[in-house]
């Protein structure tokens, strides 16, 4: 059973956390570490190890027994990302749920911001917020998360204004910043298997586009971006990032809850995040930007010259321009204002930092 700190009472409702694992020993702690320290502890933490061949195993099992939360599951062979994640859902029993990942951690009011703002709104599907990213192997900010902010406070969004949100923008719902109702993802039928990388990212549109969602422009969490991460590795291999693309559009144009139009959009969206991974690679992935934009003999000939100059800021930034004008993957104007509104947060020290943190403390008010 899980453990319940004397100072909850027992109507709280109940969150489970679900945290796969496959060979990160040296990073899990720092996860486990910062899911403890929250400042609303979950009541489950599923640990699913993926046959680790590190000493993974010895490392949770020593976790475990200092926290009577941690339940550890164990696979035989190693089944991936998502088999962990969906057995994890199937154990869990909490009406709330976060979906964790081994290299990354969250903030300590992550989860008690979460759950005051969906008790106040139980008709939504999950909460949002935002997440820093950085380089997992040198620790350097690579930015924040959305790039594109679905509002600059704290608001709900019904199901019916999800589909707006979408012709603007993408990707402003990230799994690692998000809290779910369990019985919503449940519904929406868990994380597909044929989508890999893409499994998260289906869910979460799904079930917004069902049930709408909560969001506040507040840092929940950090995402470490590694080079041999799945979804990294996915976007810049050409036959994988195509072949997983052309699967996650079939199965969105074959399900009613998304727009008939969205299918298109999202294959412009793809194709441009893939061909941005391309051109900021050192040096500049050329399979990728050919197989993704070599639709002529002659712009495959144009875009062989362009990529054998020698490429440096200037010149990337030129070509992102091109691929941009060629994509039109969201709105320039959107995107502009949530960059001036993150620069000026920063430039205002102190001042923005007491404003985040009462944004993360925020469970509701007349602002909604």
């Amino acid at each position: 059973m899980p453990a319940f700190p004397h100072n909850r009472p027992l109507t709280d409702p109940t969150l489970s956390v679900v945290l796969p694992n496959y060979n990160h020993a040296r990073l899990i702690g720092r996860a486990v570490g910062a899911l403890r320290s929250s400042r609303r502890p979950p009541d489950e933490v599923f640990i699913i190890d993926d046959a680790s061949t590190d000493d993974s195993l010895s490392v949770i099992e020593e976790l475990a027994t200092g926290w009577n939360a941690i339940h550890v599951l164990k696979h035989e062979r190693n089944e991936g990302a998502i088999a962990a994640l969906s057995r994890g859902l199937g154990e869990s029993s909490g009406r709330y749920i976060y979906f964790a990942a081994a290299d990354d951690w969250i903030e300590p009011d992550f989860f008690s911001s979460a759950i005051a703002m969906l008790e106040r709104h139980p008709e939504v599907g999950l909460y949002s917020g935002e997440a820093r990213l950085v380089d997992g192997r040198t620790g350097r900010n690579l930015g924040t998360r959305p790039v594109i902010r679905p509002a600059d406070r704290p608001m709900v969004f019904d199901a019916s204004e999800v589909a707006d949100l979408l012709r603007r923008s993408d990707n402003w719902i990230l799994t690692g910043s998000a809290v779910f109702r369990r019985d919503r993802v449940i519904e929406a039928g868990g994380f597909s298997p044929e989508l890999g990388s893409f499994a998260d990212g289906y869910l979460v549109r799904k079930v917004v586009l069902q049930h709408g969602f909560c969001y506040a422009p507040a840092i929940v969490a950090t995402w470490c971006i590694f080079e041999k991460g799945l979804s990294r590795t996915t976007a810049t291999d050409p036959d994988q990032g195509i072949q997983a693309m052309a699967r996650a559009l079939a199965h969105i144009a074959g399900d009613p809850t998304f727009p008939s139009w969205y299918p298109g959009l999202l294959d412009r969206r793809w194709r441009f995040a893939m061909s941005r991974i391309a051109v900021e690679a050192r040096p500049v992935n050329r399979p990728v930007l050919l197989a993704l934009n070599a639709k002529s003999p002659a712009a495959r000939l144009l875009l062989v010259a362009f990529c054998r100059v020698p490429m440096g800021t200037v010149g990337r930034l030129f070509l992102l321009g091109l691929l941009w004008l060629r994509f039109r993957p969201m709105s320039l104007i959107a995107l502009s204002r949530t960059a001036v509104a993150r620069y000026w947060k920063r430039g205002q020290g102190g001042r923005a930092s007491a404003r985040a943190h009462a944004l993360t403390e925020w469970g509701g008010s007349s602002n909604e």
